[in-house]
């Protein structure tokens, strides 16, 4: 007498329940791919923007701000203190527009990022120091605040003899 029940292979059932634990975790494994290319290009485009701020940081640190042979000021204008602004809005001359490859542009037109920078003096009684700042943003997030900076970096110099 032939048996009914057959050890020798899977049931439909089996075969079903199976499929759907492999397509779950094959779903699951494809959201990690997706969330790591997105964590990808933030961290590259954050990259980019680090290299920018630290770009226009060294520049403005290697402008003369000392004193000559005679002992007067020797500051170089543009290390003049900037508005309190500027960081929050396109103030000119302190700021500038950076395209994909990290090349500054005349305008807006094709930036990845905007690049502001303020400049102050550290306190009211002590003009033999100034502290830089330099924020970059995203060009198309639109938003002004600092806090939306995708890098800012700041730094105190004092006047040299």
């Amino acid at each position: 007498m032939a048996s009914l029940h057959s050890s020798r292979g899977f049931t439909l059932i089996e075969t079903i329940v199976a499929t759907g634990v492999l397509i779950t975790a094959l779903a699951g494994v494809a959201q990690l791919f997706i969330l790591g290319a997105q964590l990808t290009r933030h961290a590259n485009a954050s990259g980019q923007a680090l290299i920018a701020a630290q770009d226009k940081l060294e520049s403005l640190r290697a402008l003369p701000f000392g004193y000559d042979a005679d002992g007067n000021d020797d500051t170089d204008p543009t290390l003049e203190p900037s508005l309190s602004s500027s960081l929050s809005e396109n103030v000119p001359p302190h700021v500038d527009w950076i395209d994909p490859s990290g090349t500054r542009l005349a305008d807006p037109t094709g930036a990845a990022f905007i690049r502001r920078w303020r400049i102050d003096t550290l306190d009211d009684a002590t003009p033999k120091a100034i502290t830089i700042e330099v924020c970059v943003f995203r060009a198309s997030a639109g938003s002004a605040d600092v806090g939306a900076a995708e890098a800012c970096l700041s730094t105190i110099r004092t006047r040299q003899p």
